[in-house]
């Protein structure tokens, strides 16, 4: 199903959070960018319906609102985002995992790190893989790059790769096997492969803004990330071996 040797594949999980803490901050400490959220606003609530309550609760105030959004959706969007935490592996030629995490609170710095192994990878001729890679890691790294006056790797497809020339193996895109509208979370694939799912532990995916902006616990996210790219070394070496 799979072609590509598992070790030319580089897994790759990253973790983002809101670039300010909450809204009033994003206010403060960097006007310009908020007052972007503020044009978008109305965008995230399209985009995130279940976030819309104002037909719902009338006694939270518009700046309570944003706040809110902005506090559970930041971190989802590049423009507004920031990369705390960047897990990659791969696998050697006797089956062992090789792991290495990256997470700093200097994303410049954590981001030439990333980028320096991802050049390196991209001259052994490695594909990356991961989870909605296509549609979240890749753009996320490639913009937070551009953002901190970074040249993306080369192995990040750009706007003018072919269809043909990306180098990337997307394990929710197999899993939807076209269709875009079908489900297909990394734990519920887990789940229907019988592989132990990372989820269900104090860090999750709804709360790493949370743990890293109020509870300053990166290395608990770093944890987090690295159970991630553990697992998709699983779903991999689980779809190679389908007879």
């Amino acid at each position: 199903m799979i072609n590509i040797p598992i070790t030319k594949i580089l897994f790759i999980d990253i973790e983002t959070v809101g670039g300010c803490p909450d809204y009033e901050s994003c206010q403060k400490f960097n006007p310009d960018l908020s007052e972007q959220f503020d044009k978008y606003f109305n965008w995230f609530l399209k985009r995130f319906p279940e976030d819309d309550f104002t037909n719902v609760d009338d006694s939270m105030t518009t700046e309570e609102h944003m706040n809110y959004v902005f506090k559970k959706r930041s971190a989802l969007v590049p423009e507004f985002a920031r990369i705390v935490c960047v897990s990659m592996a791969f696998v050697m030629d006797n089956g062992e995992i090789k792991k290495q995490t990256f997470s700093n609170e200097d994303e410049k710095k954590l981001l030439l790190d990333v980028r320096n192994l991802l050049d390196r990878c991209e001259k052994l001729d490695f594909y990356l893989c991961g989870h909605n890679l296509k549609n979240f890691d890749i753009p996320m790294l490639a913009k937070r790059m551009i953002v901190n006056g970074i040249k993306p790797s080369k192995i990040l497809p750009s706007y003018d790769t072919k269809p043909w020339e990306i180098k990337a193996i997307d394990t929710k895109e197999i899993w939807q096997y076209g269709a875009y509208t079908s489900i297909g979370s990394l734990d519920l694939l887990c789940s229907c492969l019988d592989i132990p799912t990372p989820k269900g532990g104090e860090v999750s995916g709804e709360n790493v803004h949370e743990t890293y902006w109020e509870k300053r616990s990166l290395d608990k996210i770093a944890e987090y990330c690295e159970k991630d790219v553990v697992v998709l070394v699983d779903i991999i070496k689980n779809l190679k071996e389908l007879k």
